[in-house]
């Protein structure tokens, strides 16, 4: 999936007639993130660290992209998912949305996504969810400034395409 992000983007970055890039999940979830068996796997330490750098380049591509990038959170955006809303600079979620961070009850520390969480929550508020693995509720994640806004299922896409022109007219891409 970051790889298929990434291409994307690259492309959206080149095409002048695309003025803002709205990222969203198929299915019930946003993103649930990595495999968290993943992280316990036999697999040689460095794939493992060349994986997370490829996510970390990704967050780097969006935090640097001349184009509003919206985050259209239609169901739970847990670890690397909640790191990608995160370094988005605009998103709308569905009321039911989850954020968080699972993988710490299992010991896994999320160190590639923790500076784009930390730069979009207040400190004490991000290390209680990298503490504890809490879920924070859209509502929560609204009145904490994660995401612009928490609707209705049924008013997610209009409300995340009104955010996305409304930026690509503001910056004037």
């Amino acid at each position: 999936m970051v790889r298929a992000l990434h291409a994307s983007l690259a492309h959206a970055r080149e095409d002048a007639a695309i003025r803002a890039v709205t990222l969203a999940g198929t299915g019930d979830t946003f993103s649930a993130g990595a495999d968290l068996k993943e992280f316990i796997s036999e697999r040689p330490p460095l794939e493992q660290a060349l994986e997370r750098r490829e996510l970390g380049a990704l967050f780097l591509l969006i935090d640097s992209y001349p184009k509003p990038v919206v985050a259209m959170v239609n169901g739970d955006a847990l670890g690397a998912g909640f790191g990608l809303v995160a370094v988005c600079p605009l998103s709308v979620a569905v009321e039911t949305a989850r954020f968080g961070l699972p993988g710490v009850r299992l010991g896994i520390m999320p160190l590639t996504i923790m500076p784009a969480i930390f730069r979009s929550l207040p400190r004490k508020l991000g290390l209680e969810l990298m503490l504890t693995g809490r879920l924070m509720t859209a509502n929560e994640a609204a009145l904490a400034g994660l995401v612009n806004a928490a609707v209705a299922a049924t008013e997610l896409e209009a409300a995340t395409v009104r955010l996305a022109r409304a930026a690509g007219v503001e910056i004037g891409v």
